[in-house]
């Protein structure tokens, strides 16, 4: 079977084509940068090519797992489209592996049922939101244990803190189903089980969420939460909704998944699964509208139809299992009918971006392909405020990677690499470089391998340099959160080592006595 799906992962690799949804242009192009920076020898923690070369924090923020894999992925087989086509495949494909020796024939069909379910389907030919599909089967085994009360702490919190890095979104409602179905069980082991598995996940996520929570503060909230972003404008059935036609069709889908749990009395057989559902449903519906007012957590969904996708999960079970009766197979017609409208946005040609490609080349390739943005911007909660002087230093900088601000002089780039540049400057009086470069808190510049203050007011990270003939370094030095979550993450792993050593060790012990 694995070498099944490692052939079909290649043949989707040579496809030519990519799903044309809105977030096409940013998972392309953060899985480009991963590849241009792994090349370079460095982890993408700044993506130095975004924002026509002046570069962006990027996918170190929110959710890194997907584009980062898909950027080791696209190394080998050669460019970020066939990445993002392969990727999918090879996490379906190994889904499939992990649900059949889990559930055997029966867990493929409902493997089948998901996949072909218009939530799923829209999430990546629709949306093109390559880190929600890629998250799939990570929230299908860990509502799976929730549901069935097989939850163990060690085992899925790593599994939960794999699936926060790969989209924090869905880790927010897998936790709160996971918190359903203890309530709906009336089980408090399940519960002290779940809050194990939190914490493991967050200890061993906090190298990632302690300097995210500081950074979220140095993007524009507005760009996260406002806008077409504001999730109580988004709730099933508004009329104010963001893609309003997609809204409605999405309404269509909440519709039918219900009546099918209807149809078949899915909570004569599963209670639990069906309370999941119906908290699902409801917390997409206008009934909850009031829940996604910031600061609440639940602002960052953005869509609350965002639930129905672990609705199905959830329902997976039941549909297959009413498979063998008529109502049964009535019910899973009844789920798939929404695909017969399904808002399909087309295709695009693959711009085939490879790891040589300059962000001018690579701006070239998007816009040909399918009218991408030339300038490679990144997607706007990725956005510093320094970001807001991007127009004005465009026009300064022109094509050039450095400038000097005034008096004459000259300035030679020495070295260019993603996480550090170096240049020689001669000029004939004090005066300020700027790097093409766009400012943020963690750059740190020597003049002649000497510290020296890095100035941001024009957007950009500028040094002033005295007369005569110096070297100028600027390089990464890193949110120092990020040294304390490491610092955390490495003890909650030995911990959890040490934790699995004694566990085995009593294990030999008694098998020995007996």
């Amino acid at each position: 079977m694995a070498p099944a799906v490692v052939a079909a992962a290649g043949a989707a690799a040579l496809v030519p084509y990519l799903p044309a949804g809105p977030d096409l242009y940013v998972h392309l192009l953060w899985c480009w940068e991963v590849m241009r920076c792994l090349v370079a020898g460095v982890l993408p923690v700044w993506l130095p090519d975004l924002n026509a070369g002046f570069g962006s924090p990027g996918i170190r923020l929110y959710s890194p797992l997907g584009p980062f894999l898909q950027g080791v992925v696209g190394l080998a087989l050669g460019s970020a489209g066939a990445a993002l086509r392969a990727v999918p495949v090879l996490a379906w494909g190994g889904f499939l592996l992990v649900v059949r020796r889990r559930r055997g024939t029966p867990g493929a069909a409902e493997w089948g049922i998901l996949l072909a379910a218009p939530v799923v389907v829209y999430a990546l030919l629709g949306r093109g939101a390559w880190s929600e599909f890629l998250a799939v089967p990570l929230l299908w085994w860990l509502l799976d244990v929730a549901v069935e009360g097989d939850l163990a702490p060690a085992r899925d919190g790593v599994l939960l803190g794999l699936l926060w890095l790969m989209h924090a979104p869905t880790t927010l409602m897998a936790l709160v189903l996971m918190g359903v179905a203890a309530v709906a069980a009336r089980d408090a082991l399940r519960l002290l089980k779940l809050t194990g598995a939190a914490v493991v996940a967050a200890g061993l996520t906090a190298w990632h969420w302690l300097p995210l929570a500081f950074e979220v503060g140095l993007m524009d909230r507005d760009a996260l939460t406002g806008g077409i972003f504001v999730a109580s404008r988004n709730v099933l059935g508004s009329p104010s909704a963001h893609a309003l036609g997609e809204n409605i069709w999405l309404g269509w889908c909440a519709v039918a998944l219900l009546v099918a749990l209807a149809a078949e009395r899915w909570w004569r057989t599963e209670g639990v699964r069906t309370v999941a559902v119906l908290v699902a449903v409801a917390l997409a519906s206008p009934l909850a509208a009031f829940l996604y007012a910031p600061p609440s957590p639940f602002s960052f969904l953005q869509f609350p139809w965002r639930w129905l996708l672990p609705a199905m999960v959830v329902g997976a079970r039941p549909l297959r299992r009413s498979l063998a009766s008529p109502g049964g197979r009535l019910a899973l017609g009844c789920l798939l009918a929404p695909l017969l409208a399904f808002p399909w946005r087309g295709v695009a040609s693959d711009p085939r971006l490879t790891a040589a490609m300059t962000w001018k080349q690579a701006g070239a390739a998007v816009f040909t392909s399918f009218g991408g943005n030339p300038m490679v911007v990144d997607a706007a909660q990725n956005r510093p405020a320094s970001w807001a002087l991007l127009a004005r230093n465009l026009e300064r900088f022109g094509a050039r990677d450095a400038v000097l601000d005034s008096g004459e002089g000259r300035v030679t780039v020495v070295s260019w690499a993603p996480l550090e540049r170096a240049l020689r400057v001669e000029a004939t009086g004090r005066t300020n470089v700027a790097l093409r470069l766009l400012d943020y808190p963690f750059w740190r510049a020597s003049v002649d391998d000497v510290a020296v203050p890095v100035y941001g007011t024009t957007g950009v990270v500028e040094v002033s340099v005295p007369p005569g003939r110096h070297l100028v370094r600027v390089s990464w030095a890193g949110d120092p959160w990020a040294r304390v979550g490491l610092a955390v993450a490495v003890a909650t792993g030995l911990a959890l080592g040490w934790g699995r050593l004694r566990l085995g060790r009593r294990r030999r012990a008694g098998g020995s006595g007996a």
